[in-house]
């Protein structure tokens, strides 16, 4: 006898939406996070402007781009520390799970352990 025809896909499957495509710059959004990785300060501190800000925050790096316009302290509290550990300031304002609750997806990684600023 011939061999059975291979099951088809369930339907269910084939109408899973599709993903978000990341936005065109690259900054993670609401919508969109970036897999996790680790930084050194070399190319933490080259992001330090407006159109690409990353801070750290307790050995967190945060690539805080396309939270700046909804940060309630507005967006210049932030753009100062661009590139630069933000802890002492940010623990100053924040409770620590502030960041978890209102903006995971700015979490990008952690802070290589033997780096250097």
């Amino acid at each position: 006898a011939p061999p059975a025809p291979a099951a088809a896909a369930p339907a269910a499957a084939a109408a899973a939406p599709a993903a978000r495509a990341p936005p065109a710059d690259g900054h993670p959004t609401k919508d969109h996070h970036l897999e996790k990785k680790e930084y050194d300060w070399a190319e933490i501190k080259k992001h330090t402007t407006g159109d690409d800000c990353w801070v750290v925050v307790r050995g967190e790096v945060l690539d805080v781009t396309h939270f700046l316009n909804d940060h309630p302290g507005g967006k210049k509290a932030i753009v100062v520390y661009g590139g630069k550990d933000a802890t002492p300031e940010f623990d100053m304002f924040h409770k620590p799970d502030v960041i978890a609750k209102y903006a995971s997806f700015v979490q990008i990684g952690t802070l290589k352990a033997d780096s250097k600023l």
